[in-house]
């Protein structure tokens, strides 16, 4: 693999040239350039006058970008931090991200993350929550899937909520478990499209302006991906770490180590792998590995990280958030609840540890 570093990155930027038929440098919008392990992040500044515009500019880095031998992957990420125009050379370099303050009454602050969309990361969610309130911790949730919030659904909650009198949001909940989701401040059927600064806001808001008491565990239920809302709750919420859901299969893994490098990146800890999907029970009582074997459990070995279980294809699972019940609280008795229940006890575990 070539070594990729800033000089080689600076060129390629050099070489994007704008409507104004300037260079994207000469332009002073890139706030920073990281690099880390062939994943790169290019910080744009972007305002009201020019989202639209620096969006676009986004597209090309990540296109441009995307050529240099040995890049895994390319993210661009729009700031509202204005650069002074005559910064110095040393402004331009990355800057170290502030202290994120802890929210008030909250001990620890998960997100629960994958590479990609379809390997069970929202179930999981609501399934680890539901688990962790079963073994006595105070849990809320918090949907940060803003372009597809299924949380409401998954729990059956419907309606606005309110506002008490420190103007705090009133979270629902569901079973003792404390939930907000950005669902819950939309039309059900109004599609979210929004720009980068609207989604760091609205993240931000929820999690710091939700009256959330006293919880052992927030569990956030992250959009798929590496993109901005990714890392803008990795940057601006006061994270203890990060849980990675993948299935075994190639393609999912291969997204799954792209999640890791970004949380890395950042500065954030993966406290562990799960490994959903990871087979079929038969009729007979033997296992069909529908989506491969054992890929996520061999990840999390390579990359020296916690594998935290594997848990099985099971319709009544998925049943039972079509129902808008976590499987923990709708099967009580069932081996598949065990499991979770496992992650559970596993996740404090590693967390008291850390303490």
């Amino acid at each position: 693999m070539t070594d990729i570093t800033k000089e080689i990155i600076e060129k390629k930027l050099t070489s994007i040239v704008l409507g104004n038929k300037k260079s994207l440098v000469e332009e002073n919008i890139i706030e920073g350039i990281s690099h880390k392990d062939g994943h790169v992040q290019i910080s744009l500044y972007a305002n009201k006058d020019n989202i639209e515009e620096i969006e676009k500019v986004g597209k090309l880095i990540e296109k441009e970008l995307s050529s240099i031998k040995g890049m895994i992957s390319v993210t661009s990420v729009l700031t509202n931090e204005p650069l002074k125009q005559n910064a110095s050379k040393e402004a331009k370099q990355p800057k170290e991200p502030k202290p994120v303050e802890k929210i008030q009454g909250i001990k620890n602050i998960i997100a629960i993350a994958s590479g990609k969309g379809g390997v069970g990361k929202s179930t999981m969610s609501i399934n680890i929550a539901s688990a962790l309130s079963s073994i006595g911790k105070r849990v809320g949730i918090l949907d940060a899937d803003i372009h597809g919030p299924s949380i409401p659904h998954m729990l059956a909650l419907k309606g606005k909520p309110e506002v008490n009198e420190n103007k705090k949001i009133v979270p629902f909940e569901f079973e003792n478990m404390k939930v907000m989701s950005i669902g819950f401040l939309i039309n059900e059927d109004q599609p979210v499209v929004w720009r980068g600064p609207m989604v760091h806001s609205a993240i931000k808001q929820m999690a710091t302006d939700t009256n959330w008491g006293e919880l052992d565990f927030l569990i956030i239920d992250m959009p798929p991906g590496t993109g901005d809302a990714q890392i803008t709750v990795s940057q601006h919420l006061p994270l203890d770490g990060a849980i990675i859901v993948s299935t075994p299969q190639p393609v999912a893994v291969n997204d799954a180590v792209k999640a890791i490098g970004m949380f890395k990146k950042v500065n954030i800890e993966i406290l562990g792998i799960i490994e959903n999907m990871s087979y079929l029970v038969l009729n007979d009582g033997t296992k069909e590995n529908i989506f491969g074997e054992d890929g996520a459990k061999e990840m999390a070995k390579k990359l020296n990280i916690e594998f935290i279980g594997e848990i099985p294809l099971d319709k009544e699972i998925r049943e039972s958030c079509d129902d808008g019940i976590p499987f923990v609280f709708s099967q009580p008795k069932s081996l598949i609840k065990d499991i979770f229940i496992s992650f559970a006890k596993k996740i404090d575990e590693i967390l008291s540890k850390k303490s």
